[in-house]
């Protein structure tokens, strides 16, 4: 799959016909459609998102597909579980004072940890919103707490409230994190940069995911310009700004 744009000759200068917010937004319906039909038959409704490395993009996919499903009428939430590096506080414009592991420590209550978002109002008029769960406060060993009853115990109850918790978790490449992980949910999106992540970087990815029994529900090519052939491919230029920007 491809999203096409189409070139125009203004003042001197090739511009394109769509933004570069329009051509991300364009691509994070047509993932939110093609893994909806993936996402629909999960029991239970968790799904990690994963990268081969560092800096592929992934937080940002995550957090804006979790708001495209939200603005769709389900009800989603965003966990993240990246703990030696938390990002989804900050694309989605919430806080990390408390959260994950605030709950898995008995510190709080999940109540007290969700945080309602806001999202910007769709082009329908209608207003819709999601939950975040950031990372909270510090784990001093993140594997060990991740792979705890305690963390089963709070996927479960997430599971129970909503019809898609998506979980932004470590490179799979990097720490056994998203491994641990991986055994208490129902599969699991790779992201891959095109141009930064080597292909030999998401085979190895692959395998790591299949050997240790965790389905691979799709895979995300993004920062890709240009023209492909058949393929789940999504590309997009320069971030746009957070989710809920009021915070």
């Amino acid at each position: 799959m491809r999203v096409n744009r189409t070139r125009r000759r203004v003042g001197g200068k090739l511009t394109t016909a769509w933004s570069e917010r329009a051509v991300f937004e364009e691509s994070i319906r047509l993932l939110r459609s093609n893994l909806g039909v993936v996402f629909s038959k999960l029991q239970p409704p968790l799904a990690i998102v994963t990268s081969a490395n560092a800096g592929e993009g992934k937080t940002l996919i995550t957090s804006h597909l979790a708001a495209s499903f939200a603005r769709a009428g389900q009800r989603v939430v965003l966990v993240d579980l990246n703990f030696r590096h938390p990002h989804a506080h900050e694309v989605t414009g919430g806080h990390n004072e408390s959260g994950a592991t605030d709950v898995m420590l008995g510190r709080k209550a999940l109540e007290e940890c969700l945080q309602y978002l806001e999202l910007p109002e769709s082009s329908g008029g209608q207003r819709r919103g999601m939950y975040l769960l950031a990372a909270g406060s510090g784990a001093s060993d993140p594997s060990e707490l991740l792979g705890s009853e305690a963390t089963g115990r709070m996927l479960d109850d997430l599971a129970q409230r909503a019809d898609l918790v998506l979980i932004d978790t470590p490179p799979v490449l990097l720490v056994a994190d998203t491994l641990v992980l991986g055994r208490m949910v129902s599969g699991a999106v790779l992201v891959s940069a095109s141009g930064r992540t080597t292909l030999r970087a998401s085979q190895r990815s692959k395998d790591l995911l299949t050997h240790n029994q965790i389905p691979l529900l799709g895979l995300v090519v993004n920062k890709f310009r240009g023209h492909v052939g058949d393929g789940y491919i999504y590309g997009y230029g320069a971030p746009p700004e957070p989710l809920n920007p009021a915070g």
